[in-house]
């Protein structure tokens, strides 16, 4: 994923099906490459995203704390993770939204991949079957996500349980 502007965000997440994994027998060794520096790449636990906008505004603000000189991590992928969590704690961040020792579900965002050699090279590793990144939302724990984003249990005002966890994403900094 190559971004230099907000707008262009849209497309090489989502055009990637094969960006997404489910029934992933290996997250133990996948996160240890991780931690070792061998991916570059977030691998986030998909039980934890609502949906692709959710991600997306995430992935925005992360390349938007990097061209700032903001950054909070020291990555661009961690950027990402940390960005997806309500909270400002970096470990917790990490721990609660990146890969688990026992994950069965994930996403991978991989930055810097317009031809997407990384992901190849990567989903080679998962030990795992690819899914349509649309199918988000079938993946998605809605009782995790409305605890770790302190959710109400209905829509306020109209607005949607999306529009909530993205505000947070946005405004962690500020609040």
């Amino acid at each position: 994923m190559v971004y230099t502007t907000s707008s262009d965000l849209g497309g090489p997440i989502l055009k990637r099906p094969q960006n997404s994994f489910t029934n992933v027998e290996n997250a133990s060794e996948l996160r240890e490459f991780v931690r070792k520096g061998e991916i570059d790449a977030a691998l986030i636990r998909a039980e934890l995203l609502l949906e692709p906008f959710v991600l997306l505004a995430a992935a925005n603000r992360a390349v938007h704390q990097a061209a700032h000189n903001r950054m909070i991590t020291r990555s661009l992928s961690a950027e990402l993770i940390y960005s997806l969590s309500p909270n400002r704690n970096i470990s917790d961040s990490l721990n609660t939204f990146g890969i688990a020792e026992n994950s069965q579900s994930l996403v991978v965002a991989i930055f810097d991949d317009v031809k997407g050699k990384k992901m190849i090279s990567i989903a080679k590793r998962i030990k795992g079957t690819p899914v349509s990144f649309e199918l988000l939302r079938e993946i998605s724990d809605l009782g995790l996500i409305k605890q770790i984003y302190q959710l109400p249990e209905l829509d306020v005002n109209g607005i949607s349980m999306s529009d909530l966890i993205v505000s947070r994403i946005v405004t962690k900094e500020i609040v």
